[in-house]
């Protein structure tokens, strides 16, 4: 019985942004730098909440905001996903 984590993908983050800061999905690319697009310390905040939610445990602040570029955050929040599922799949053996 397999169980999932964090099921975070490169277009549901990029999504998330583009809805928090109300811009098309087109207009964040893995180059865009979140602060330079108009995302504040709050909407960022909103953002790990949703993130944590959906299981991406490692989504944190401070580490976010030191690289505040969108393809950072993908593979941040991504590996966390892929991580998760290794760990978990290593505990039922």
């Amino acid at each position: 019985m397999a169980t999932t984590s964090s099921t975070l993908t490169r277009e549901q983050i990029i999504g998330d942004i583009a809805e928090i800061l109300q811009v098309p999905a087109a207009e964040i690319g893995d180059e865009t730098n979140v602060l330079d697009v108009g995302l504040d310390s709050v909407r960022l905040m909103s953002l790990i909440e949703r993130w944590r939610a959906a299981g991406a445990v490692k989504a944190d602040l401070v580490a976010l905001a030191s690289d505040p570029v969108v393809g950072s955050w993908v593979r941040e929040l991504t590996a966390d996903a892929a991580g998760t599922a290794d760990v978990t799949e290593e505990a039922r053996r």
